[in-house]
């Protein structure tokens, strides 16, 4: 079931049909990796992962889960509300969470855009590591390469903190990114940083 037909529904009838009554679970990320904070190897690259797509933020990333508190981070402008496709998971309905917006995209956006990050400088990310996206601080950079389907080289790098992960986090706070989506729909914020 696509978003849009479940947001046809009553508010009532597609939280309790769709998503499980479970509370939030952390996958007990692990932030001291050494390997993760490797400057040098992203500025080689130029942020080749983050011209793809923004990273995804983990509801560990922010001080607590509520419409009104997530509603004034997004108004900051560099956090969009995506919506995960259910077949890219294999869930039986498309999954809200939290990710770095990106450039010219709006709020409310879909997990397939493929543009840069909205905090992408000439010199890195604009949020220290501390307040970046557990997405983007679980990257571990790697100065490896393989070849895309175009013949282009491009970085190994990989997270460890994959998109099923997050959906998993985020699964139990549908209701209130609801809201949120509801309440975006179509408002535009410029980034704040």
């Amino acid at each position: 079931m696509t978003l849009k037909e479940a947001l046809e529904q009553s508010e009532e009838h597609f939280f309790d049909s769709f998503y499980r009554k479970l509370p939030y679970r952390s996958l007990g990320k692990d932030y001291s990796n050494p390997d993760n904070v490797n400057g040098e190897i992203c500025a080689k690259c130029g942020g080749e992962c983050c011209k793809r797509c923004g990273c995804e933020f983990s509801p560990d990333d922010f001080k607590e889960i509520s419409f009104d508190y997530l509603k004034s981070q997004i108004e900051k402008g560099y956090i969009s509300i995506a919506i995960i496709d259910s077949e890219l998971i294999y869930n039986d309905i498309d999954i809200l969470i939290l990710r770095a917006r990106n450039k010219n995209s709006p709020i409310i956006d879909f997990f397939t855009s493929n543009s840069p990050c909205i905090l992408l400088t000439s010199t890195g990310c604009k949020l220290d590591y501390e307040h970046r996206p557990s997405g983007g601080k679980l990257m571990v950079p790697s100065e490896n390469y393989s070849e895309n389907f175009f013949g282009c080289k491009v970085h190994k790098c990989f997270s460890p903190y994959t998109i099923e992960d997050c959906c998993y986090e985020w699964e139990p706070h549908q209701k209130v990114l609801h809201e949120l989506a509801t309440y975006f729909f179509k408002k535009d914020y410029p980034c704040s940083l």
